[in-house]
């Protein structure tokens, strides 16, 4: 069964989204146009340590192929790693734009795909037009209702908790807001289990099999580039839907287990070399370690797909899977569901990754529970029936109305996260995300002298810009890429109080080869340290904002 969509709701689809992504923009445009003269904005949102994103795209633009982690003083080897975003680079030199810039374009043009390709999957398990609309809407700006934390937690900064506000990976308005790797996986996952959903549920002919399976397996396999882990999600759920399908029939269904094996194959060599590298590299295994992100209580989780599961439990409840010719694809999305809902608790670092995407399966089946179950039901009630009865009111109109304010009121998360992103760019403008432009100045100072492996010393503020504008390592800059971080923080906290010996400052320099000291605001509110007088350091570059200090040898 292939539901089709006519031009006119394509256009409408299209309309919208436009209008979405372009509305997306406008905190960003509003930081660079209402920033002061002296301050610089450095096109981030949400964290500081963003900026290593920009930073790999700058490398691709220099015709890398290979991550290096330049947010650590320790060599690494290279590796094929962020892929994405090193293809972004080879993109910025040819159109000719620098690495900042394509990060907008390719967050802007990524919302705007990642949108319509969300139509598209709605429209393949939903045939009624206004249906679709509503998931469409649940799904490109529904949240939750997760806005706080529990009384009985103690959240840091850097807790991705309350989910709705604070968790990029839980809701596609959010992904769009941030980041365009979020958007390319959530897009990549569509076109794979779409191709999954045609394959196993239509009688096609032989080319258009042949043309699923090699756009599935290719999405499968940028999946992969993206994000190496969630070869865990998008596999997992490809056997655990040849699962259902089987247990459903009641047989090993031999077909459905070439074609979705033929989706899975082809990221074997990926998944190998990825092994490969992390045996071969302790810098690697570090960082994975580092890497964690891990769910928080799951009553969070509750709160914030309270709307979409309800319904979605009450349709599945009251209807089960639909019509026997609606059955495997819905089976699909509840499959989607549920191994996402088991990987966000596995003992896996990534956990709370696995979510980006969900919401989709999660807005149509929410979607079938509001119009097979929910709706039907309130319009049996007293107060519905004596409300339509009344003049200028209808069944229909009074229908649309409460489908309406379901809506309105399932958006009212993302509304207040866009208008925290407006108040944030263009009143607060905080610092780190805004620099003053000389000391941004001093960093592109670096960028031409020396080698691009020499090591800066700095804290952690200016060292997760510093990679970016300098081309030049750090010591310290970014929570993850930063091997061994908790440690080398309390070493840069011990470095620049006042009340460290000179002899220590020497030796931790030597020991650690750092070539540059990096002394702006962020350094002087670190302690009491005078790099002035030090002799083993020598300022060669200065401005009203920061100071470069260059290490002299110790006399043999």
């Amino acid at each position: 069964m292939q539901i089709t969509k006519t031009w006119r709701e394509w256009g409408i689809a299209v309309g919208i989204a436009l209008a979405v992504t372009l509305t997306l923009q406008i905190p960003y445009a509003l930081g660079y146009l209402t920033a002061p003269r002296e301050t610089f904005y450095t096109g981030l949102l949400v964290n500081v340590e963003d900026a290593n994103y920009i930073t790999i795209i700058q490398r691709g633009s220099e015709g890398a192929w290979t991550h290096s982690l330049r947010f650590t003083s320790e060599p690494d080897a290279p590796a094929f790693l962020y892929v994405f975003y090193l293809a972004l680079g080879h993109g910025a030199r040819t159109i000719g734009v620098d690495a900042t810039v394509m990060w907008h374009l390719a967050r802007g043009v990524l919302v705007f795909v990642a949108f319509l390709l969300a139509f598209g999957f709605v429209g393949t398990f939903i045939a009624n037009a206004a249906s679709r609309f509503v998931a469409y809407l649940l799904t490109i700006a529904g949240a939750g209702f997760d806005w706080t934390a529990f009384p009985w937690e103690r959240l840091d900064p850097t807790s991705a908790t309350p989910v709705d506000l604070k968790m990029a990976d839980a809701h596609l308005f959010s992904a769009a807001l941030t980041f365009p790797h979020y958007l390319a996986s959530i897009s990549l996952l569509l076109i794979l289990f779409w191709c999954a959903a045609r394959l196993v549920t239509e009688n096609l002919a032989r080319e258009k099999i042949i043309g699923l399976l090699l756009l599935g397996a290719l999405a499968n396999v940028g999946i992969t580039l993206v994000y190496p882990f969630f070869v865990v999600l998008s596999c997992g759920i490809l056997g655990a839907y040849f699962v259902f399908l089987s247990a459903y029939a009641r047989k090993l269904l031999l077909r459905e287990s070439i074609l979705l094996g033929a989706l899975s194959v082809p990221v074997v060599p990926l998944v190998l070399y990825y092994q490969q590298q992390l045996a071969a590299s302790e810098l690697l295994r570090v960082w994975s370690a580092q890497s964690q992100t891990f769910s928080p209580n799951p009553l969070h989780y509750g709160l914030t797909y309270a709307p979409y599961l309800a319904l979605a439990l009450w349709g599945v409840w009251r209807v089960g899977l639909g019509e026997p010719s609606q059955a495997r694809r819905r089976a699909l999305l509840w499959t989607w569901v549920l191994v996402v809902a088991v990987l966000v608790y596995a003992p896996l670092g990534p956990q709370r990754r696995f979510l980006q995407g969900v919401q989709i399966p999660l807005a149509i089946l929410a979607t079938f529970g509001l119009f097979e179950v929910a709706l039907p039901r309130i319009q049996q009630t007293r107060w519905f029936k004596a409300l339509a009865r009344r003049r200028k009111y209808s069944v229909a109109r009074l229908s649309r109305l409460l489908v309406t304010l379901f809506v309105a009121l399932v958006c009212l998360s993302s509304l207040y996260q866009w208008m925290s992103a407006l108040i944030l760019s263009a009143v607060v403008q905080p610092y780190p995300l805004f620099r003053l432009r000389d000391e941004v100045a001093a960093m592109d100072w670096l960028r031409a002298q020396g080698a691009p492996d020499d090591v800066v010393l700095s804290s952690y503020f200016s060292g997760s810009y510093l990679p970016l504008r300098s081309g030049k390592r750090v010591y310290l800059g970014h929570y993850y890429e930063t091997i061994y971080f908790q440690e080398k923080l309390r070493a840069v906290d011990k470095f620049f109080d006042m009340n460290a010996s000179d002899a220590a400052r020497m030796y931790f320099l030597q020991t650690n080869r750092i070539r540059y000291v990096f002394y702006g605001r962020a350094e002087q509110e670190l302690g009491g340290f005078n790099p002035y007088t030090a002799p083993y350091l020598q300022r060669v570059f200065g401005n009203d904002a920061a100071d470069i200090f260059l290490v002299v040898p110790a006399p043999s």
